[in-house]
This record gives structure tokens, C-alpha cells and sequence, in this order.
């Protein structure tokens, strides 16, 4: 689990080794709070969303494709909406 920022995917992959150090198998990486996810239309959002696709790239190659990104949202995701990820 990583936010598509420069120091939280460096922690994520510190964490990762880790893991493996320890036997346990990382195979997905899940990227949450992504506003490039959202399509918005505000300028500074949209440009905070354009710094992301760096990240995102980045995560993309080191997992091989084995990511889920989970677009920002404004309310909090749990229960029922969950089902709708």
C-alpha cells in the first residue's frame, strides 16, 4: 500500500525487502488516494495528478503490471462502497 509520492514508494520498497528478508511474498501493490485517478478539472489538482504518473510508471514496471490504483476520494470507503472498488 503506497500513495503515488516520491518518499511513500521508497518506503513501500524499503518495506518490501523487508518482507522478503523475512520469506513473506509481496505480489500486488495496492496505490490509494491517486488524483490522477479522478479526471479533475482543477488546475492544481490536475497537476498534483500529472506528478503522480512518474510514480506510477515507476510502480507499474517494478511489479510487472500487479498494481490497483484507488482514486481519491472525498468520502470515506468502507462498508458497501467498498464493493464498488
Amino acid at each position: 500500500m503506497t500513495l503515488p509520492e516520491a518518499t511513500p514508494v521508497y518506503e513501500a520498497l524499503r518495506l518490501e525487502d523487508d518482507l522478503q528478508r523475512a520469506g513473506i511474498a509481496a505480489k500486488w501493490w495496492v496505490v490509494n488516494q491517486s488524483l490522477y485517478g479522478t479526471n479533475t478539472t482543477n488546475p492544481m489538482l490536475a497537476a498534483k495528478a500529472a506528478g503522480e504518473v512518474e510514480w506510477l510508471n515507476r510502480i507499474d514496471e517494478h511489479a510487472k503490471g500487479k498494481f490497483a490504483l484507488i482514486a481519491w476520494s472525498a468520502e470515506e470507503i468502507k462498508g458497501d462502497r467498498l464493493l464498488n472498488l
